[in-house]
C-alpha cells in the first residue's frame, strides 16, 4: 500500500486529532454523502444478519439442554466442556480467519464458515457418546468463529467509516435477539422433542444460509498469486501459539474452583502458561520472525486503537459479568423461577439491543466516538454501582430502572467500538482489526464469566462458616451455590437456616457488584485515552460489491 494512503488513513499520529481526512481536505468539510445502495446490498446485509442470529442462537440455546445432554450423554464433569470448546475453538481461530480472508476474498471463506458450522450441528445432534458431542461442539465453533468475524468484515467493506456503526446497530439487533431466543428455544425443544433439535435446528437454517449466501455474496477480490504461494503467507506458528495458549488459560478457567481449588498446581501452571504463551504470542507477531502476522504490530502502535481494543475486551467483559449474575440473583435472592428470571432478564436485553442502535446511529450522526465511549462507560460504572444495593427487598421498579441504565451503557458502546478501532487505522487493516477485534471480544466474553465466579464462589466458601447447618454447608460448598442457585434449593431449608442463605448470596453477590466496578471504570479511564477523531466518509476497499452497488455516492 502507498506511504501517502496511510498517512491520510490513519490519522492518530496528527496532533490535533480534530479530523482524519487528508491535509488538502482538511479546509472544506465534506458534506455528509449520500448513498443510493441497491437491492444488492440489502440483500447482502439480511443474509449477514440471518447468519451472525445463527451464530449467536446456537452459542445461547444449549444452556438449557445442558442438564438433559448430560444425563443423556453421561458426560459427568466433561459437561463443561460442551459449552466451552465452543468458545475456545471460536476464540482461538477468528484471526486466522481474518488472514484467510486478506488471501482468499471473503466470500469462499464466509460459505466456508456456515458450511463448517452446519456439519457440526450434525455432528453434535447424531452424536452417540461425549468424546462425539464434543468433536462436534469443536467443529460448530470452528465454524462460527468464521460467521462471527466474516459478517461484520464484510459490512466493513461496503460501508464507508461513518456509517458502520448505525448498521453494526442494527446488526447487533439480531445478536441480541439469537441469544434472549436461544434458551427460551431449547427449553422448548427439551420439553417436546429432543435434546438433539437444539442442534438438527440448524440443518434447515444453515442450509437456507448457504443457499442465500451462495447466491447474493458477491463480493470483488483483487487478483492474486497461486493458491500454494498464498497459504505460505499464513502465519501457521503464530495461530498455533494463539491456539495453545488459549486452550490453556480455558481449562484453568473451567476446572478452578470446581474440580480442583484455585490454589491446585494443575490450574495454577494452565492459567501461568496460557498467560505466558498469550505474551509469547505478541512478541513474536512483532518480532521480524513474522513474516506476515495474524495480528500486525500496526493495530497498537496509536493509542487511540490500542485503547479500543481494550475497551472493547472491558466492555465484553462487564457485559457478561452482569449477563450472568443478574439471573443468578433472580433465582437466589428474588427467588424468582428459570423461566421468571428470563423474563426478568427481558428489559437488560430490549434495552441493550436499543442502545446499540442509538449508539451507532449517533456515531453516524455526530461523526465521532469518543464521547459516545466516554457516557457509556460512566453509565456502566454507575449501574455497577448501583447493582450493589440489590437485596430480597429490593422492589421491581428498582431493579428494572437500574439494569436499563447499566444496558443502555454497554449498548451505546458496542455499536461503535471497531468504529473506534478502524478511525485511527487504514483500511487496508480492516480485515486485521475485525478478526482482532473478534478476538479481543471472545477473550472478554471467557474472562467475564469467570472472573465474577471465582469472585462468587471465594466469597461464599468465606462466608459458609456462619451457617449453623453443617447440611447446607457441605451443599453449598467448593462452587455448588453458584452452580445449584435456585429457588428449590433455598426452598429446600427450613428457617432460620433459608434466610441465611440468601442472605450469604445478598453479600456474595454485593462482593461481586463491587469489583465490577473497578473494571467498568477502568474502560472509562481506557476511552479517555483515545483521540477524538472524525469518522471517515471516503470509503478505500478492493472488496466491494462485485457490480458495484455498494457505494453509487454524490458528494
Amino acid at each position: 500500500m502507498p506511504d501517502n494512503r496511510e498517512n491520510a488513513l490513519a490519522p492518530d499520529d496528527d496532533d490535533d486529532g480534530e479530523t482524519n481526512l487528508p491535509s488538502n481536505e482538511r479546509q472544506i468539510p465534506p458534506a455528509p454523502a449520500k448513498a443510493n445502495r441497491g437491492w444488492l446490498f440489502w440483500a447482502v446485509f439480511v443474509c449477514l444478519a440471518v447468519t451472525a442470529f445463527l451464530s449467536s442462537l446456537e452459542g445461547s440455546i444449549v444452556s438449557t439442554a445442558l442438564p438433559s445432554i448430560s444425563r443423556a450423554m453421561h458426560a459427568e464433569e466433561n459437561y463443561l466442556w460442551v459449552v466451552n470448546v465452543y468458545f475456545l475453538t471460536s476464540a482461538a481461530v477468528q484471526p486466522l480467519y481474518a488472514q484467510l480472508a486478506d488471501l482468499f476474498g471473503r466470500r469462499w471463506p464466509m460459505i466456508s464458515a456456515v458450511a463448517i458450522f452446519t456439519v457440526g450441528s450434525g455432528i453434535c445432534g447424531g452424536a452417540s457418546s461425549t468424546n462425539m458431542l464434543i468433536g462436534g461442539r469443536t467443529v460448530q465453533g470452528i465454524g462460527a468463529a468464521g460467521i462471527n468475524m466474516l459478517v461484520e468484515l464484510i459490512l466493513c467493506d461496503l460501508l464507508p467509516l461513518k456509517e458502520r456503526g448505525q448498521f453494526m446497530g442494527l446488526l447487533f439487533v439480531f445478536i441480541v435477539l439469537g441469544s434472549v431466543l436461544g434458551p427460551v428455544i431449547g427449553g422448548l425443544m427439551v420439553q417436546h422433542v429432543s435434546w438433539r433439535w437444539t442442534f438438527y435446528i440448524n440443518l434447515p437454517l444453515g442450509g437456507t444460509c448457504l443457499i442465500l449466501l451462495y447466491l447474493v455474496l458477491r463480493v470483488q477480490h483483487p487478483a492474486s498469486p497461486p493458491v500454494l504461494k498464498q497459504l505460505k503467507q499464513i502465519d501457521y506458528l503464530g495461530n498455533i501459539i494463539l491456539a495453545a495458549s488459549v486452550s490453556s488459560v480455558l481449562y484453568a478457567l473451567t476446572y478452578g474452583g470446581t474440580r480442583y481449588e484455585w490454589s491446585h498446581p494443575s490450574v495454577i501452571i494452565t492459567l501461568v502458561l496460557g498467560l505466558c504463551g498469550q505474551c509469547l504470542f505478541f512478541l513474536y507477531e512483532a518480532s521480524p520472525f513474522c513474516v506476515q502476522p495474524v495480528m500486525p504490530f500496526e493495530l497498537f502502535k496509536n493509542r487511540t486503537s490500542a485503547a479500543g481494543f481494550m475497551a472493547t475486551f472491558l466492555q465484553t467483559l462487564v457485559s457478561f459479568w452482569a449477563a450472568y449474575f443478574l439471573p443468578l440473583y433472580f433465582q437466589s435472592t428474588l427467588l424468582s423461577s428459570p423461566s421468571r428470571s428470563g423474563v426478568q432478564l427481558l428489559p437488560f436485553s430490549i434495552v441493550y439491543s436499543v442502545g446499540a442502535l442509538v449508539g451507532g446511529s449517533l456515531a453516524t450522526r455526530l461523526g465521532r466516538f469518543r464521547i459516545i465511549h466516554i457516557i457509556g462507560f460512566v453509565l456502566m460504572t454507575v449501574g455497577m454501582g448501583c447493582f450493589t444495593m440489590f437485596d430480597r427487598d429490593t422492589s421491581t421498579a428498582v431493579w428494572v430502572i437500574l439494569t436499563v441504565i447499566y444496558a443502555l451503557g454497554l449498548g451505546v458502546v458496542m455499536a461503535c467500538l471497531l468504529t473506534g478501532i478502524q478511525a485511527a487505522l487504514p483500511d487496508h487493516l480492516n480485515a486485521a482489526s475485525t478478526g482482532t477485534f473478534a478476538f479481543v471480544r471472545s477473550m472478554g466474553t471467557i474472562w467475564g464469566v469467570s472472573i465474577p465466579a471465582a469472585i462468587f464462589n471465594n466469597q461464599f466458601d468465606q462466608l459458609l462458616s456462619n451457617l449453623a447447618d453443617e447440611k447446607a454447608q457441605r451443599a453449598l460448598a467448593r462452587g455448588r451455590a453458584y452452580e445449584q442457585a435456585s429457588r428449590a434449593l433455598v426452598d429446600s431449608f427450613r428457617e432460620p437456616i433459608r434466610s441465611e442463605i440468601i442472605g450469604l448470596y445478598e453479600q456474595s453477590l454485593r462482593r461481586v457488584w463491587q469489583i465490577g466496578i473497578v473494571f467498568a471504570g477502568l474502560g472509562l479511564l481506557v476511552v479517555l485515552l483515545e483521540k477524538d477523531l472524525r469518522l471517515r466518509t471516503v470509503h478505500e476497499s478492493d472488496f466491494g460489491l462485485a457490480d458495484g452497488q455498494e457505494e453509487k455516492r454524490e458528494n
